[in-house]
């Protein structure tokens, strides 16, 4: 017996399978076309939105005007109801604003912190944290602004970074961390280990290098004097201690 069909036959299966499933076939077919071509206008949508964003961003940075304080108010609310990155821009331009000429630094601390839930960028964010920790550090959060740029992993603002961090420690009297952190900003960032930007190693600028040495050498100062004052009022609480410790042995021999 043959198990071959003829051409007869197999054209009958064809169509009685196509009978059955070409519901199916079409289905599936108007799915995938639905899916790209939806994906197309798609992206043409977030394409347009974001050069209308771009444009607008542009407008409202050309309105901005340190003689007229309500002119960034248009800029927040750009900000507030844009879903491109040029919201995130306008509140780091925001911010600065807020920071510079109306010296509002809570009202700039929210537009930065607002910033960091808008992107996954780890330089913007490193950014944002950057100026958080300025901004804590003018309302003299000095705690907040050591935990705030312990959140900062961009190795590029290693110098910056720990520039801040030495100031900080300084302003809380702690001059051992404070030599530690400026010692660290004047060092070169670990170079990337994989090879790509070992030529791209964080140095300070010259100036920066030139303000750290400074601050370098008064904590370094002002902790060898701490360090010294601290070794004579331990010397003169153990002098005291045995004295004390005379004291009650000669009493107790007197008994």
């Amino acid at each position: 017996m043959s198990y071959q069909l003829s051409g007869e036959e197999q054209v009958s299966e064809i169509k009685e399978f196509l009978a059955k499933t070409w519901k199916i076939i079409v289905a599936v077919i108007v799915i995938g076309l639905l899916a790209f071509y939806g994906w197309r206008y798609w992206q043409s949508y977030k394409l347009e939105k974001t050069i209308e964003s771009s444009e607008r961003y542009e407008q409202l940075i050309a309105n901005l005007d340190k003689n007229k304080p309500d002119s960034v108010n248009e800029l927040v609310s750009f900000a507030e109801s844009d879903n491109t990155i040029y919201s995130v821009f306008a509140n780091l331009k925001a911010a600065k604003f807020y920071v510079e000429e109306l010296k509002d630094y809570p009202k700039a601390e929210k537009l930065l912190t607002d910033s960091l839930s808008k992107t996954d960028s780890e330089v913007i964010k490193s950014i944002s944290y950057i100026r958080i920790a300025r901004i804590q550090y003018q309302l003299e959060r000095y705690q907040d602004v050591l935990a705030t740029l312990n959140k900062v992993t961009e190795k590029s603002w290693v110098p910056v970074v720990n520039d801040i961090r030495g100031d900080a420690y300084m302003k809380l009297n702690n001059y051992a961390e404070a030599v530690a952190a400026y010692n660290v900003a004047l060092a070169p960032a670990p170079a990337d280990q994989s090879g790509e930007n070992n030529s791209k190693a964080s140095l300070p600028t010259e100036q920066l290098d030139k303000n750290i040495k400074m601050k370098l050498n008064q904590a370094q100062y002002l902790k060898d004097k701490q360090q010294a004052e601290q070794e004579a009022q331990d010397a003169k609480d153990k002098a005291k201690q045995e004295a004390e410790a005379n004291v009650n042995a000669a009493q107790e021999n007197n008994n």
